[in-house]
């Protein structure tokens, strides 16, 4: 009886928890009506009988012979159910005398045309599946903090604070057409990923309770809180829309959309998952809403900020050498003199120095003047310029510094000894604080 071969070059197997790549060359009698998909089963049975055979001890010939007949009696039974499901499929059964290229073509448009009656598989399926969910990122923002530490909790406590969103091409998308009709709104959600938070060494320890700074030390559940520590490292915040800008393709880049905002309260390099417009009819709820004491005594506290006057005329002497020495103010986003910007600025250190309350560790810290911000990894690499004289870059041991833009806001903490709310006494809610001295931030 004639024969015929069908090669299956590539088969995986997981045995013994390793990959095996194998090639099976399978016979079967030229009678037997046989399509890709029955080719390709047999194959792969094949192919783990004779490696599942290598692994066990070495037998005799005749043992192995009557185990080999055994096997192909199975895949001979196989086949023959494989053949009643492609009748019960509709799939239409092809002629054995007929050409073989022939066939596969008309089998191959029959699968096609079924595979096209299906449903396309849901975000749920996927999940069950891979046991996760799979979100790529759609733009990154850019903005006046490079640090966690000093980021206003909320971004609309400090309305002065700016950034963008840079836009990522995906696919074939166009980023232009994106964001059309997106100019009409004042202000969107930005649901993005809290990228800088730091992982433990115990992948099964996972907290379930938080001490918000407002609390002093006690703990609540983490789904009472906005702590960016979370199960799953996501975060929502509400932004205004200054402009939205269109920078043309050139020879050497491609067209790029930015989205400018205000009121921001995100890292340097956030990934942005999501943005949604909005609407305060169905995104704001009545004025009776419920919140804990300590909510609303943190929202009601803020620290007493004193701008020196050095610190006045440090940044004054730094945009008169340069108008364009910060990255989001300036002529490029509205301010027409030097004395504009330098309010604008300052009245933003004087917002986030204002919310700037931490843990009771770094409290402390802070109070004592140990905390550098030029110190931080994400800082390396930019050195404190004398702004004024080309004096020294020294810090005095006693101040902390909190990087702005391309500032580096130099200041002072004195802890207050008549505290209106007990909290206050960890987190330093109510503490007095002095800017002494602002300096340029120059990459060396």
């Amino acid at each position: 009886m004639a024969q015929k071969t069908s090669p299956i070059t590539r088969t995986y197997l997981h045995s013994h928890n390793v990959y095996i790549h194998a090639r099976a060359d399978v016979t079967m009698p030229a009678s037997w009506s046989v399509t890709p998909g029955t080719a390709l089963a047999i194959a792969t049975a094949a192919t783990a009988v004779a490696i599942a055979s290598s692994l066990v001890p070495s037998l005799s010939v005749q043992e192995k012979l009557r185990r080999a007949e055994e096997r192909c009696k199975h895949l001979e039974s196989q086949v023959a159910m494989l053949q009643r499901q492609v009748k019960e499929s509709a799939i239409q059964i092809v002629d054995p005398n007929a050409d073989i290229e022939k066939q596969d073509d008309i089998t191959h448009d029959a699968i096609v045309q079924q595979q096209k009656k299906q449903q396309p598989p849901t975000i749920e399926d996927e999940t069950q599946a891979d046991g996760g969910i799979f979100l790529k990122r759609v733009g990154t923002i850019r903005s006046i903090y490079r640090l966690c530490v000093g980021t206003p909790r909320q971004g609309l406590l400090c309305p002065n604070a700016r950034g963008c969103i840079e836009l990522d091409k995906i696919g074939d998308s166009s980023s232009s057409s994106s964001v059309i009709g997106l100019e009409q709104y004042s202000h969107i959600w930005i649901i993005f990923v809290f990228h800088l938070n730091t992982k433990s060494s115990n992948p099964k320890r996972i907290k379930s309770k938080i001490a918000p700074p407002a609390l002093g030390g006690k703990k609540v559940g983490i789904y009472a809180t906005r702590s960016p520590h979370r199960y799953n490292p996501i975060g929502i915040t509400l932004c205004k829309i200054d402009r939205i800008e269109k920078i043309a393709k050139t020879k050497h880049t491609e067209e790029r959309i930015q989205i400018h905002i205000s009121g921001l309260d995100l890292v340097d390099g956030t990934p942005v998952l999501d943005i949604k417009p909005f609407v305060p009819t169905y995104d704001s709820v009545p004025m009776d809403v419920r919140l804990p004491s300590w909510v609303e005594g943190g929202l009601a506290t803020k620290r007493n900020v004193v701008i020196g006057q050095d610190a006045l005329d440090d940044l004054t002497v730094i945009l008169e050498k340069d108008k364009n020495a910060l990255q989001f103010y300036g002529q490029r986003y509205g301010e027409k003199t030097v004395q504009e910007t330098v309010e604008y600025a300052v009245e933003c250190i004087r917002q986030v120095l204002a919310i700037d309350v931490r843990s009771n560790f770094q409290t402390k810290k802070a109070r004592e003047g140990k905390f550098q911000a030029e110190r931080a990894k994400r800082l390396q690499g930019a050195a404190a310029a004398a702004a004024a004289d080309g004096g020294t870059n020294a810090v005095a041991s006693d101040v902390c510094t909190q990087q702005l833009d391309n500032l580096l806001i130099q200041y002072v903490v004195d802890e207050t000894s008549d505290t209106k709310r007990s909290t206050s006494v960890g987190s330093g809610a109510e503490d007095t604080v002095t800017v002494v001295s602002i300096k340029l931030l120059e990459e060396e």
